[in-house]
């Protein structure tokens, strides 16, 4: 019986083994077939565009729906998997779907139909239709091609209409492929064509977007160790922000500016920036922003030596941080304590440093909790100096409690 079960097992699994193999074999031939499918659709489509009379809708098909075989601009295993993508599964993006083939070929053919007898809006609707399906799939490559049709097609026939749209287009476009300074000069030409047109609701939607891109470039350039650039690129964010009546964004130019004044060691020129950038926040409602203003209010005037109006800030700050951010907070106290440690005034400081190892103590960061503890007993010896000196100095009885017992010198009587 043993015998018979150890049979039936093998035959069992040997049964297993062959349904695996062919349920395999039979998913490979499927994805194959449809492989073939999809090949076949494509040269189907590329014969009927021949047979048509349709030789430049014929490239730009190929063109678009075929690789060049050359791999270097694809991602690594290794970036996919760092991106959280399965390597197995990925495709590249100008790969057409199969069921967008025909969409593809209507349009092309379209364009090419219209062009022969005249019809470019037809033409330039037919581009426009294909740029934006391949923004939609997130090819912002593919869709240039078509928005650059769009705009010489545009151009050609001074329609300013269809201009002003491929402008925007390719503004977008190019801000997706990171092409910062490419982006800048479209939105530009948006904002004038729009200024020449008069069209007030594209020169609010231009303006919009300038501050976007304009903000991106000074960053960059920020980045790079190019502070003159950055803060011409701020001054133009700014002035569009203006345009837009986009108050945040005004500010936050302001704020850039006054930053990069400091990082090149010019308080005095940051203050009027960092002032502004308080004033509309305030506008705005915005107690983060006002916040962040007064601390760099504070540190501009600590470094100009104006100890009193850094104090001021600081003090501002600490009150609209209460109930925000933490560990801001706590630089603001710590910031107050050292700045009453240099004036000698000791007792201030103690109440600054404890308020600033309270804290401390309610975060995750053990390096500021050690800060804290330091500043905090550094200014409480320094508090009980003087009475130490005096005990030194004339108190041998509270002197000697001190020695024996332990008794603290400032709880005893003088």
């Amino acid at each position: 019986m043993d015998e018979y079960d150890a049979n039936l097992d093998a035959r069992q699994k040997r049964t297993f083994k062959e349904k695996l193999l062919q349920s395999l074999s039979d998913a490979e031939a499927e994805e194959s077939a449809r492989n073939q499918t999809v090949v076949k659709d494509k040269q189907q489509l590329l014969i009927e565009m021949l047979v048509e009379g349709h030789p430049q809708s014929f490239v730009d098909f190929f063109y678009l729906t075929h690789q060049d075989g050359v791999a270097d601009d694809l991602p690594s295993r290794e970036q996919l998997e760092a991106a959280g993508m399965d390597p197995e599964s990925y495709g590249p993006l100008d790969e057409v779907l199969p069921e967008s083939l025909v969409f593809l070929k209507q349009n092309l053919v379209e364009a090419d139909a219209a062009a022969r007898r005249g019809d470019m809006k037809a033409v330039y609707q037919a581009y426009m239709n294909l740029a934006l399906y391949f923004e939609n799939s997130k090819n912002h490559r593919k869709a240039v091609f078509f928005y650059e049709k769009c705009h010489a097609i545009a151009k050609h026939a001074n329609d300013i209409h269809g201009e002003i749209e491929a402008n925007l287009h390719l503004g977008a476009a190019h801000e997706h492929l990171s092409e910062t300074q490419e982006a800048i000069g479209f939105h530009e030409r948006h904002l004038e064509l729009a200024q020449e047109a008069h069209f007030d609701s594209e020169l609010d939607n231009a303006n919009k977007n300038l501050v976007q891109v304009y903000q991106r470039y000074a960053e960059e350039q920020e980045a790079a160790g190019n502070t003159d650039i950055s803060v011409d690129f701020y001054h133009k964010m700014m002035k569009a922000a203006q345009q837009a009546q986009a108050l945040p964004d005004q500010g936050l130019a302001n704020y850039r500016i006054g930053l990069a004044f400091q990082k090149i060691d010019n308080p005095s020129k940051a203050l009027k920036f960092h002032m502004e950038y308080l004033q509309l926040c305030k506008v705005c409602g915005d107690k983060s922003g006002e916040g962040s203003a007064c601390c760099a209010l504070a540190q501009c005037y600590q470094d100009l030596e104006d100890v009193n109006q850094s104090i001021s800030f600081l003090e501002q700050f600490l009150d609209i941080s209460k109930n925000a951010n933490p560990a801001n907070h706590a630089r603001a106290c710590c910031s107050l304590g050292v700045i009453y440690t240099k004036q000698r005034k000791f007792e201030r400081a103690v109440t600054y440093f404890e308020k600033f190892f309270e804290v401390a103590k309610t975060l995750n960061d053990r390096r500021m909790l050690d800060v804290a503890r330091v500043n905090l007993g550094i200014a409480k010896g320094c508090s009980r100096t003087g009475r130490y000196m005096e005990v030194v100095a004339g108190d041998l009885q509270t002197l000697l409690q001190w020695k024996n017992i332990r008794q603290p010198i400032d709880t005893a009587h003088s």
